[in-house]
């Protein structure tokens, strides 16, 4: 690795911009404290999907129901973790594309309970590859993007935002209170 390079390495991850919306901030944090948040931020999901009415839309701004919102975290989690995969070279073969016309389930016929349940062992799974993850897995960047590279703590910590931002709204749309902050962590 050249001097250039090992400099880069060497430096703490830039944060994230504080996220003006839900408060998110993204200061370069404990890597172990990732799978702790991911977890924290699915529990939240959970009880979201839990709630009664989360398949309804509420007359606001979101184009999407809580149970649509809550099926899509399920699902980057889902998607994270084969990421992960991909980024560190461990992914296996891809599987061939499924045959037939029909059309992919849509988020909002899909039951809530069973979608909590789901999020749950998904978010379980990442958390626990997360909480694996070693220094040099964590400065591994993606090799899909041209220099400079993101590497896996600056798209964990996205991913993150992703998440407690729908929350953030989800939440806010609700209780009917505009753009307040769920939670702020660093």
């Amino acid at each position: 690795m050249n001097t250039t390079a090992r400099t880069l390495l060497d430096r703490p991850p830039l944060p994230l911009p504080r996220c003006g919306r839900c408060a998110f901030t993204s200061r370069p944090y404990s890597r172990r404290k990732a799978a702790d948040l991911l977890l924290e931020y699915a529990a939240r999901w959970q009880q979201v999907l839990a709630a009664p009415g989360t398949a309804r839309r509420h007359d606001g701004t979101l184009p999407w129901s809580p149970l649509e919102h809550g099926c899509h975290v399920r699902d980057m989690c889902i998607l994270f973790h084969r990421r992960i995969d991909t980024f560190l070279g461990t992914a296996p073969p891809a599987a061939p594309a499924p045959g037939g016309s029909e059309p992919p389930p849509r988020y909002r016929d899909e039951d809530a309970r069973r979608a909590s349940e789901e999020l749950g062992r998904a978010a379980g799974a990442l958390a626990g590859r997360l909480a694996v993850l070693t220094d040099d897995d964590w400065e591994h960047e993606d090799p899909r993007f041209p220099a400079p590279r993101p590497n896996l703590d600056l798209l964990t910590r996205h991913f993150l935002h992703d998440i407690i931002h729908s929350l953030s709204e989800v939440l806010n749309e609700a209780r009917g209170t505009g753009r307040k902050a769920v939670g702020s962590h660093g």
